[in-house]
C-alpha cells in the first residue's frame, strides 16, 4: 500500500481493558496459528461490540497495509440508519465510507469512479456498508429499470440490439427505456465483473438457448405480449440477475466482513436460497490463508432460551445454538461439528442433573466445551463486577392499586366486547385505559366498525353506556381533569410526579455547579415495556395531556386543539423594524462571557457548592473585570442601558476585540436563510456593533451575567469547547454552532407547556423568563454533561475540532427540534339510535412519546431514530412506551435508568434484553454515582479543566482496583442503580411469574447451549427455592471471556 504504513495505536487507545483483551483474542484467532475464518463476539449488551470490531479493524488494516494493493471492509446491518452511525465508529481511518444501500448486482455502477484516478481499486481502502434486505434481494424477478440496463449492456455480445432492448424493457416506458439504455455505459466497471459474467453466461448453453428464444419473441416491439412470453422473459431475467450476482461477488474483495446483530438475517448464514448463496460465496472468498475473515457480534447470536410453551416458528435455542457453532467452524465441517458439541453438551446436562454429585464431572465437562467454543467465540458479561453480583441493579416495590373507576371502566368494556363477539378483554384492561378510545386494529375495533352498517340494538346499548365513560373531546379541548382509568398508569404518574418532573424542561445535571446539593432520588427517564400495541398510544396521550395540565397550560386562555399556535419567540418585522430585538439575547453566542463567567470553572474554585446568587456574585466579579476601561454611566442613568439592552452582548465583544464582530459580518446564522425576520434582526445588531460603545449601567452589567449563566448560545459556547478545546472562545466555527444549538432551544421554549411554565415563573418578558430559567436550572451543566455522552455516542472522539463541535451541536439541533407526535384516539358514539365513529380524537405526544414512525403536530414524520435521539437527549420526552421493538439493539441509557415492565416478558433472557437498554457504557445511574463521588476531584485537580466528566471518570478510575474498565464505565456503584419497576396488581398471576422469572435470571446461564432448557432451568430454580445457594452454580456455569 502506498504512504506511511498504518499504526492501529491511536485506533485502539480509547478501548478499556476488557475490550482490548477481546480484541487481541480475536485478532489471534483469526490471524494467528491455527486461524479460523468466522469469530463470534457475543459480550452482554451494553458492552461496546462494536468499539471492539473498531479495534479489529485497526489490527487488520496494520497486518495488510504492508503487502496488500487494496483493503475492503465490509459492514453488513439490519438497516441503513445503524450502518450510519456505526460506520464512525469503525472508520479508523476517517475516509468517507461507501454506503451501498442496494441490491448486490447494482454494486458495480455505484463503485465505478467518474474519474480514473479514484477508482475503488486505487483507493486503498475501503469501507462498504450492506443491508441484506437490499443487497441481496433477488425477490423481484425482473428487478429494476436500471438493473436491465445494465444487463443490457453487458450481454450485447450475445444477441441482437432491438430484440434484446425489447425484451428487458419490461414495465418501463419506452421514452424513459430508451434514455435509460443511451445513459449506460461499461466505462469504469471492474473488467473482471464484465470477463466473468461472460464467461458464466457463455459456458451455459441452456441460458443461451433461453435467451436466443426469448429475443425471438421480442424480435419486434408490441404494444401487449402474451402471457407466456411474457413469463419467459420474467424467467430469463431473474435467471440473468442471478448470475449477474454472482460475477458480482468478485467486485468485493473483502478483507473483513462484520455482520451486526446478525441474528436479524440469520438466513444468510445458512447458504441456502439465493440470498444464502450469495452470502456464502462472499464469506468463502479466498482460501483459508489470506480469504476474507468474518467477524459476528451479536449479544444474542442465537435464541438464548427456549420454553415448552414458546411457539414453534420462534426458534429453538439448541438447533440455533448448533448451527451458529457449526458456521463459525465454516461449512465443511458444520455437521461435524455439530454432532461433536451435541454429545459434550449432553453429557454436561446429566451431570448438572446429579448436582451436587455430579459436580466434579460437570466442571471437567464444562472445561472441555470452553476449549472448543473459544476457538470460535468469546462472551463477556458484568455480572462478576458487582459486590452483590447485581449487575448494579434493584427492583423497586410499585403497587398499582385498582380504583373504583378502573372496575367500572372494566365492566363496560367487557360488556361492549361480549355483545359485540369480541374476544375477551381483561388482558386488554389491565395495561391500558379507555378502550374504546385506544383499540387500534384489534378485533373490538373491528366489530364496531362492521356493527356501523349492521344495526345491533344490543350493541348500540352496551355502546351508549361505554361512550359516558369515553374520553370526550370537549373534556379534553378545555383541559378538564381526566381519571388515569388505570391502575398501573395512575401508578406511573405517581412515579413521574412525585418525582417533579412534570414541571422540568430537562433532566437535571449529574453534577451541578450551583444551587443546594441535589436530595431524594435523582430524577431520570422512564422506558415503557408493553406487549399490547395499544398502550404507548395511551400512555403519550394520557401522560402528555395531564402534564400540559399541571403545567398551567389552561391558563394560558387556550383550548388544547389551538394552544400549540402561540409562540412569543418570533423574528418578525412590523412596519420596517425588527420586533424582538432582546430575543436575539437567547441566540447569540458572546466569546467573552463564555470565557469570562464560566460556571464550571468557579465550581472548581470553590471550597464547595456555592447557591445560585453567590455564583451569579463571582460570575459578576469575574465578568466586571474583563471590562475594566470600559466607560461606565451613572448610577441613575439607564436611559442608555435600555436602548442597548438587546446589544449588549454583541458590543462588549466588539469592544473587546474578539472575532465575534468578524463572524458577526460574514456568515453568521447561515442556517437562517429562509428566516427574513431573523435575518433583518441580525442585520441591526451588525449595525449596533459597529456604532459607539455606550457607557455601561449596573442594570447592563446584570443583563450580561444572566447571559453568561442562561443564554443557550452562551452555555453551548462553552459546552462544544468542551469536547473540542483546541477551539479558541472566539473561532466562528463554534460560534456557529453554538448558535445553531441555541436557535434550536427556541423551538422548545416555543412549546405552549414551556411557555405556560416559564409564565408561571415569572411574569417578566419572555425572554427574560427563558434567560431566568436555564439559569436557575444550571443548564451549562446540562449542556456540558450532554456534549460528553455525544462526543462518544456519535463516534467522534477521533475527529477534528471543528467536525467535533459541529457535529455534536448537530445532534443536540436534532434533539431539542422534535415537535409533539400526533396520537388519535377514536371517538365512538351513538347518534339517532346507531353506531358512529366521529372524528378522531386527535390528542399530543411530547412530555411521552411512543418508539414509532410518528406524525407531528404539524402533520409532518417524524422518525422512530429521531424519537430515540430525542429521548437519549437531558430534554423531553421523559417517557418512552414500545413493544418488543424497543427491546434490542437500541440503545436508551444516556437519560434512563429506570425500566418499567408493563406486562411481563415470558422469558428471563427478555427480561435482561429489557434491562440491558439501559445499563450501558457511561449510563445515567453511572454517572450520577461518578460524580457524587468523584465531584470534588474537580477542585483537586492541577490541570485547567476542559471537560468535567473526563476528570471524574479519570479518577474514577485510579479510584478502582478493578483491572478490566468494566468499572467505572459500565458499573461504578453508589446511591443509583438502575431500576426495575413492575407496576403490580394485587393478586395477579405475575407475582408469581416474577419471582420465577427473578430466580430464573441467577440460573438460565446454566441451561446455555442445552436441549430442553426448561426442564433443566426448572430444576435449578426448585434447587434454589429448596435452599441450594445460587452462587454454588457460580463455578459450573460456562464462561467464554477471553
Amino acid at each position: 500500500m502506498r504512504g506511511e504504513p498504518f499504526d492501529a495505536t491511536t485506533s485502539l487507545a480509547p478501548l478499556k481493558r476488557f475490550q482490548r483483551r477481546t480484541v487481541d483474542y480475536v485478532f489471534d484467532r483469526l490471524h494467528g496459528p491455527d486461524p479460523v475464518r468466522h469469530f463470534l463476539v457475543a459480550d452482554e449488551v451494553g458492552l461496546g461490540k462494536t468499539m471492539i470490531a473498531r479495534g479489529i479493524v485497526a489490527k487488520t488494516i496494520e497486518k495488510l497495509w504492508p503487502t496488500a494493493k487494496r483493503i475492503d471492509i465490509l459492514y453488513i446491518c439490519s438497516n441503513q440508519a445503524i450502518a450510519t452511525q456505526n460506520l464512525n465508529r469503525l472508520n479508523v481511518l476517517g475516509k468517507e465510507a461507501m454506503a451501498l444501500p442496494t441490491r448486490i448486482t447494482l454494486m458495480p455502477l455505484r463503485m465505478r469512479s467518474k474519474d480514473k484516478e479514484d477508482t475503488i481499486a486505487r483507493n486503498g481502502v475501503n469501507f462498504v456498508s450492506l443491508t441484506p434486505d437490499t443487497t441481496f434481494n433477488l425477490h423481484s424477478t425482473t428487478g429494476v429499470m436500471e438493473e436491465r440496463a445494465f444487463l443490457f449492456r453487458l450481454l450485447e455480445p450475445f444477441s441482437r440490439f432491438t430484440p434484446l432492448k425489447n425484451a428487458l424493457q419490461v414495465g418501463a416506458s419506452v421514452d424513459k427505456w430508451k434514455g435509460e439504455v443511451d445513459r449506460m455505459s461499461l466505462d469504469g466497471i471492474d473488467k473482471t465483473i464484465i470477463r466473468r459474467f461472460r464467461s458464466i453466461v457463455s459456458k451455459n448453453k441452456a441460458l443461451l438457448a433461453d435467451l436466443d428464444a426469448v429475443c425471438k419473441l421480442f424480435a419486434r416491439r408490441r404494444p401487449k405480449y402474451p402471457n407466456e412470453t411474457l413469463w419467459a422473459r420474467n424467467a430469463l431475467v431473474g435467471k440473468l440477475r442471478k448470475v449477474l450476482s454472482q460475477a458480482c461477488i468478485v467486485a468485493l474483495k473483502p478483507d473483513l466482513i462484520i455482520l451486526d446483530e446478525f441474528q436479524r438475517f440469520r438466513e444468510l448464514l445458512s447458504g441456502e436460497g439465493d440470498a444464502g448463496e450469495l452470502a456464502r460465496a462472499l464469506f468463502e472468498y479466498g482460501d483459508q490463508e489470506s480469504g476474507a475473515r468474518t467477524l459476528l457480534l451479536s449479544a444474542t447470536p442465537y435464541k438464548m432460551l427456549t420454553l415448552s410453551e414458546d411457539a414453534s416458528d420462534d426458534g429453538d435455542h439448541y438447533d440455533d445454538f448448533l448451527k451458529t457453532v457449526g458456521f463459525l467452524h465454516g461449512h465443511d465441517r458444520a455437521a461435524a461439528v455439530a454432532a461433536e458439541l451435541d454429545i459434550e453438551m449432553r453429557q454436561f446436562r446429566r451431570f448438572l442433573q446429579q448436582f451436587p454429585e455430579g459436580t466434579k464431572r460437570a466442571k471437567q465437562a464444562r472445561a472441555g466445551i470452553e476449549r472448543r467454543l473459544k476457538r470460535v467465540m468469546t462472551r463477556t458479561e458484568r455480572v462478576d463486577s458487582t459486590s452483590d453480583r447485581d449487575s448494579m441493579l434493584t427492583e423497586l416495590v410499585m403497587q398499582a392499586k385498582i380504583a373504583p373507576i378502573d372496575l367500572n371502566h372494566a365492566a363496560i368494556a367487557a360488556e361492549v366486547a361480549r355483545v359485540a363477539g369480541a374476544p375477551d378483554i381483561i388482558e386488554y384492561w389491565k395495561s391500558a385505559p379507555y378502550l374504546l378510545n385506544f383499540m387500534r386494529d384489534y378485533a373490538l375495533k373491528k366489530l364496531l366498525k362492521k356493527a356501523v352498517e349492521e344495526f345491533d340494538p344490543a350493541l348500540v346499548a352496551a355502546v351508549a353506556k361505554a361512550e359516558v365513560h369515553s374520553l370526550k373531546p370537549e373534556v379534553i379541548d378545555k383541559y378538564q381533569s381526566i381519571d388515569p382509568g388505570n391502575a398501573r398508569l395512575r401508578a406511573l404518574m405517581s412515579d413521574l410526579f412525585d418525582d417533579g418532573l412534570d414541571q422540568q424542561l430537562w433532566i437535571a445535571p449529574s453534577l451541578p455547579y450551583y444551587g443546594s446539593a441535589p436530595s431524594g432520588r435523582a430524577s431520570t427517564k422512564a422506558l415503557v415495556f408493553s406487549a399490547w400495541q395499544m398502550v404507548p398510544d395511551a400512555l403519550a396521550a394520557l401522560i402528555s395531556y395531564e402534564v400540559e395540565r399541571r403545567m398551567g397550560a389552561a391558563a394560558m386562555n387556550l383550548d388544547y386543539s389551538s394552544a400549540t399556535k402561540r409562540r412569543p419567540l418570533q423574528f418578525s418585522v412590523e412596519n420596517g423594524r425588527p420586533t424582538a430585538l432582546r430575543s436575539v439575547n437567547l441566540i447569540y453566542p458572546s466569546p467573552l462571557l463564555a470565557e469570562a463567567g464560566d460556571p464550571l470553572h468557579i465550581f472548581a474554585a470553590s471550597p464547595e457548592r456555592l447557591s445560585f446568587e453567590e455564583m451569579r456574585q463571582a460570575v459578576r466579579g469575574s465578568i466586571s473585570s474583563k471590562l475594566v476601561g470600559h466607560s461606565r454611566s451613572e448610577a441613575g442613568d439607564s436611559s442608555a442601558t435600555r436602548d442597548w439592552e438587546w446589544s449588549a452582548a454583541a458590543c462588549v465583544d466588539a469592544v473587546t476585540g474578539n472575532r465575534a464582530l468578524e463572524w458577526l459580518q460574514g456568515n453568521a446564522f447561515a442556517w437562517t436563510r429562509n428566516e427574513a425576520g431573523f435575518r433583518d434582526h441580525v442585520a441591526e445588531l451588525r449595525r449596533a456593533t459597529e456604532a459607539p460603545p455606550a457607557p455601561l449601567h449596573d442594570a447592563a452589567i446584570e443583563l450580561l451575567v444572566d447571559l453568561a449563566l442562561g443564554s443557550p448560545a452562551v452555555c453551548a459556547v462553552r459546552a462544544l469547547r468542551r469536547i473540542a478545546p483546541e477551539l479558541a472562545f472566539d473561532d466562528p466555527v463554534l460560534l456557529e454552532a453554538a448558535a445553531h444549538v441555541a436557535w434550536a432551544f427556541r423551538t422548545l421554549f416555543n412549546q405552549h407547556e414551556a411557555v405556560a411554565l416559564l409564565r408561571q415563573e415569572s411574569e417578566e418578558h419572555y425572554w427574560r423568563s427563558v434567560l431566568a430559567h436555564c439559569a436557575a436550572h444550571n443548564l451549562q451543566a446540562v449542556l456540558d454533561e450532554y456534549a460528553h455522552y455525544l462526543l462518544e455516542g456519535e463516534g467522534l472522539l477521533g475527529a477534528a475540532p471543528g467536525d467535533r463541535a459541529s457535529r455534536v451541536a448537530q445532534a443536540m439541533v436534532n434533539a431539542l427540534s422534535i415537535r409533539p407526535s400526533q396520537i388519535e384516539a377514536d371517538d365512538i358514539s351513538v347518534e339517532n339510535g346507531r353506531i358512529v365513529f366521529r372524528d378522531p380524537i386527535k390528542m399530543r405526544g411530547r412530555f411521552a412519546m411512543r418508539l414509532a414512525e410518528v406524525k407531528d403536530d404539524e402533520g409532518g414524520s417524524v422518525r422512530l431514530s429521531t424519537v430515540r435521539e430525542a429521548f437519549n437527549s437531558p430534554f423531553r420526552p421523559f417517557v418512552l412506551a414500545t413493544t418488543s421493538i424497543g427491546q434490542e439493539g437500541l440503545d436508551f441509557h444516556p437519560y434512563c435508568h429506570r425500566v418499567y415492565h408493563w406486562n411481563l416478558p415470558g422469558n428471563p433472557v427478555d427480561l435482561e434484553q429489557r434491562e440491558g437498554r439501559v445499563h450501558r457504557f457511561k449510563g445515567h445511574a453511572v454517572r450520577l454515582n461518578v460524580a457524587a463521588a468523584h465531584a470534588d476531584d474537580l477542585r483537586r485537580s492541577r490541570k485547567p479543566i476542559e471537560d468535567p466528566w473526563v476528570t471524574m471518570f479519570a479518577a474514577a478510575r485510579r479510584a478502582t482496583k478493578s483491572q478490566d474498565e468494566l468499572i467505572p464505565y459500565w458499573i461504578y456503584e453508589g446511591p443509583m442503580k438502575v431500576e426495575r419497576r413492575v407496576p403490580m396488581l394485587p393478586f395477579s398471576r405475575e407475582e408469581k411469574r416474577l419471582e420465577w422469572l427473578k430466580r430464573s435470571l441467577t440460573v438460565y446461564r446454566l441451561a446455555f447451549g442445552q436441549p430442553r432448557q426448561d426442564d433443566l432451568l426448572a430444576h435449578l430454580v426448585r434447587l434454589v427455592g429448596e435452599g441450594v445457594d445460587a452462587s454454588a452454580f457460580d463455578d459450573l456455569q460456562i464462561r467464554l471471556r477471553p
